[in-house]
C-alpha cells in the first residue's frame, strides 16, 4: 500500500534530503557531491539544530524497530531518496558516485523503503505505512522558513560570569576595607 502523496507536497521538490553534521567531512563531502550533480533536488537538515537532530532521531527509530543497527541508525550522512514524493531508499554514508544516485532516484515506488550501508544494500526494509509520521513531520520541517536558532555564546557568558564574580569580590573587598 503505497503512500499518498499530494502533488503540491515540499516532498515532491527533492529527491535527497539529506541529515548530516557540519563537523563532518563526510557530510561535507556528500553536501559538495550533491551540490555539484543534484543541485535543486537535494536539501540538507544539518543536525545542530536540535529540531533536525530530533527528525534524524525519529527516523533511527523506525530503522531499528525493523532491524538496523542501532551501530548504523541515526549516523551521518542518513539521506532519504523520494521518487515524486514518496520515499524509497534511506542511504546511510557518503556516496559520491552519480550512478548509484540516479538508479535510486529513477526507481519505482514500492511498499518499502530499502536501507543501504553505502552502496551496500542492508536487507533492512521499512514498510513506506510505518513512515507516514515521519513523512509528515519531514513536510513541516520542509515548509517551515529556517529561524536562526539562538545560541548561547559560551565565552560571552563565561566572560560575563567572571565579570560579575570579579565585581563581587571587589564589593566584598570595599566594605572590609572601610569596615577596619
Amino acid at each position: 500500500m503505497n503512500v499518498a502523496i499530494a502533488e503540491n507536497n515540499s516532498l515532491t521538490r527533492y529527491s535527497l534530503i539529506t541529515f548530516g553534521s557540519k563537523t563532518c567531512p563526510f557530510c561535507k563531502a556528500l553536501h559538495d557531491f550533491f551540490d555539484s550533480n543534484y543541485k535543486d533536488k537535494y536539501y540538507f537538515f544539518w543536525i545542530e539544530d536540535r529540531r533536525w537532530f530530533n527528525l534524524l532521531f525519529n527516523l533511527s527509530m523506525i530503522e531499528i524497530r525493523y532491524g538496523l543497527s542501532e551501530e548504523f541508525a541515526g549516523k551521518v550522512p542518513h539521506t532519504m531518496v523520494l521518487v515524486n514524493g514518496s520515499p524509497v531508499a534511506v542511504v546511510i554514508g557518503e556516496v559520491a558516485d552519480t550512478e548509484f544516485w540516479d538508479r535510486l532516484i529513477s526507481s519505482n515506488v514500492t511498499d518499502v523503503v530499502v536501507v543501504y550501508l553505502g552502496e551496500t544494500r542492508s536487507g533492512i526494509e521499512i514498510p513506506v505505512s510505518s513512515l507516514t509520521s515521519f513523512l509528515s513531520e519531514l513536510e513541516s520541517a520542509l515548509t517551515q522558513p529556517d529561524q536562526p536558532q539562538q545560541s548561547i555564546n559560551l565565552a560571552g557568558l563565561t566572560l560575563i560570569i567572571i565579570g560579575v564574580a570579579l565585581l563581587i569580590f571587589y564589593l566584598i573587598y570595599l566594605v572590609k576595607r572601610r569596615a577596619s
